[in-house]
């Protein structure tokens, strides 16, 4: 074989398969705190809301489909690859946590490009088309289980505040 020999260079294989693992399973990782997270979220900005309507939301917030996860990574790959070169690629391949680290930020600034953010719009109302969970199906349901919480509150301390009236008058002996 001579040196010219330009057959698929066996690194691109490994490479990509390396960082279709990398990131699928960090969206998996992510999907494990992502209730912890929306609560989290919920209680620095939405202070007025109960740990029990965060926890609600939390609930309620559908995971996004693993189909969409290695679609959107495959289209990463797919850039990635056209825009970089091989011996970049390798590197950021390693194993290293630096450059997991670093292909996770790569891939989070390409989901927020204006492109992907179209695309990612396009594939949500293609799954909603479908029958898959609606924003306004996950809307009302989520409205409906705040108010109960709600509610729920509002009854317990209706009836805390009507105990204490009822014992106010009562002196102990």
């Amino acid at each position: 074989m001579s040196a010219e020999h330009s057959g698929p260079d066996p690194r691109e294989a490994a490479c990509r398969l390396h960082i279709n693992k990398v990131l699928y399973l960090r969206a998996l990782e992510a999907r494990k705190t992502r209730q912890d997270d929306i609560k989290d979220l919920l209680g620095a900005t939405r202070p007025d809301l109960s740990p029990e309507a965060a926890a609600c939301v939390a609930e309620t917030v559908p995971a996004l489909l693993p189909e969409l996860h290695r679609k959107w990574i495959g289209m990463f790959v797919e850039t990635l690859f056209a825009t970089a070169g091989m011996e970049q690629i390798v590197v950021l391949c390693d194993g290293s946590e630096d450059n997991n680290a670093a292909l996770a930020l790569a891939y989070v600034m390409f989901l927020e490009s204006e492109r992907m953010e179209k695309q990612m719009a396009a594939d949500l109302e293609h799954v909603e088309s479908l029958g898959g969970a609606g924003v306004a199906e996950v809307a009302a349901t989520l409205c409906a289980r705040l108010d109960g919480l709600e509610a729920e509150v509002l009854k317990e301390r209706e009836e805390k505040a009507r105990l204490y009236a009822a014992n106010k008058g009562r002196t102990v002996h």
